[in-house]
């Protein structure tokens, strides 16, 4: 049986590295010109450096990567006839219609973090899978593997291969934080199926808040990367030079040729105790509403650039009110970091911590004011009592109550995919916040209306979606 070889792609042209000379002094000019520099005949010298070989990194990391493979279980609209898929999405199917299921398979990255088994990959990797199996290190044997725990808004899933064995190889965690734009970094993982490929290049930039992996909205921090990454690279190991996991591989640039994007590890690291016990990571807030600095309003407020997070809006008794934040204040820096936008402020006070004490710096009435504020867990999902459910079954939906700074409704839990709701367009981690003009305020009053709604009753739903708010149209069997 043939090897299949670890694939290198180096990104930068070969020509760069072979003349990269490092840090060097400033070059003095050979001649005398106001418009440019020229080397001497002694500095044009090349210096050739010899390129270390990637070959002893992957080796040692190689064992503790994995092939995951999942299948999933969809519904299909293959029969309903030609013209009608309007009418049916609107009325949803009859009594006596039953949607077809269809089998997918998808394929992903991962790698072992702890001997136990314990191995991190992307949600969107394992997100709607019925089934997950894995390969370690190329070997051909195959294991179940089940989720743990898992995070939409970063991405973030834990899984557990099912064995017995606790020796399993790892890769140990580093620090993303200790990277530099430049460092050079490789990915390695199963792009388009080809198993333990690697590929090689620097980071390119750090904190891209404004990327949107698959149209999803979420907590990003992303580290972009001139690392070709391809489907199938997906949860798969972003190392250092000394083998040590700095990101999570998760994002591909459609409109950019060879520009990636990687979660940081610190950030993960962070929310591995809460996924391991509570199988989901609980999200510390402000409790404000917050929106960007226009180039106007920065002028208006006196504000030297348009950077910072305005706030709108300070929730009663939460706490940015405790702290004496006030509607109006410009909240440029907290914990230390420079706030760019409302997006930045929302990720850093998202990720920090339940419980946590921080500085935050705002500016007031001309003047830069520093406030200490402790963050509080907003967001609050209470399932429904089994009492409650029927009515929402029928629509083929499992809710919670949810509230957070910016909405409450009732969150979609589960939703059968054969279901009216599924075929209207609803999705796990909707948060339906208006039914027929009646505001949502928990799951039961959800329960409550199409408890009381007649049979065939039209329902009118508004769904916040991330950032977005939808309309959906179902009709009640």
């Amino acid at each position: 049986m043939k090897r299949i070889l670890p694939i290198l792609t180096i990104t930068l042209p070969l020509a760069f590295l072979l003349g990269f000379f490092g840090d060097k002094p400033a070059v003095k000019p050979a001649t005398k010109n106001d418009l440019w520099v020229e080397m001497n005949a002694e500095q044009a010298k090349t210096q050739i450096l010899a390129i270390p070989s990637l070959a002893p990194l992957v080796n040692r990391v190689k064992p503790a990567v994995l092939v995951i493979t999942t299948e999933s279980i969809a519904r299909s609209e293959q029969q309903i006839p030609p013209g009608f898929e309007d009418l049916f999405r609107f009325f949803g199917p009859g009594p006596n219609m039953r949607m077809p299921e269809q089998r997918s398979t998808g394929l992903g990255s991962g790698f072992i973090i702890h001997p136990s088994g314990l191995a991190l990959t992307n949600n969107h990797v394992i997100e709607a899978a019925s089934k997950i199996k894995i390969k370690v290190g190329g070997e051909l044997k195959e294991y179940d593997a089940e989720v743990i725990g898992a995070d939409p808004d970063t991405d973030v899933a834990l899984i557990q291969i099912k064995s017995d064995r606790k020796d399993w190889p790892v890769i140990p965690l580093g620090s993303s934080n200790s990277m530099h734009v430049g460092d050079f970094a490789m990915a390695i993982g199963n792009p388009l199926g080809l198993e333990h490929s690697i590929s090689f290049g620097p980071i390119s930039a750090r904190g891209r808040r404004d990327i949107q992996p698959s149209g999803k909205r979420g907590l990003f921090d992303f580290m972009q990367l001139s690392v070709p990454i391809n489907p199938g690279n997906s949860g798969g190991a972003l190392l250092n030079m000394s083998g040590e996991v700095i990101g999570i591989n998760t994002a591909i640039s459609a409109s950019g040729q060879g520009i990636a994007f990687a979660i940081p590890i610190d950030q993960v690291k962070h929310m591995l105790p809460q996924l391991k016990k509570t199988g989901k990571v609980s999200r510390s807030g402000m409790g404000v509403r917050i929106e960007n600095i226009s180039s106007d309003l920065a002028k208006e407020l006196g504000l030297p650039f348009a950077q910072g997070a305005l706030v709108r809006e300070v929730l009663p008794n939460g706490p940015a009110a405790k702290a004496g934040i006030q509607p109006g204040d410009v909240i440029t820096e907290f914990d230390g970091k420079a706030i760019e936008d409302a997006s930045s402020l929302s990720v850093e006070a998202g990720l920090a911590g339940v419980g946590r004490s921080a500085p935050i710096t705002l500016f007031r009435d001309g003047k830069s004011i520093t406030l200490k504020i402790t963050l509080e867990a907003l967001n609050q999902e209470i399932p429904l009592k089994k009492a409650d459910l029927k009515s929402l079954e029928e629509l083929g939906l499992s809710v919670a109550s949810y509230k957070d700074s910016s909405v409450q409704g009732a969150k979609v839990l589960e939703i059968n995919p054969r279901s009216i709701a599924a075929m209207v367009g609803l999705e796990k981690e909707d948060v339906i916040i208006k039914v027929n003009n009646q505001a949502i305020k928990n799951a039961e009053a959800l329960a409550n209306i199409v408890k009381k709604a007649p049979e065939r009753a039209i329902l009118r739903m508004f769904v916040r979606r991330g950032q977005s708010t939808l309309f959906v149209v179902l009709q009640k069997p």
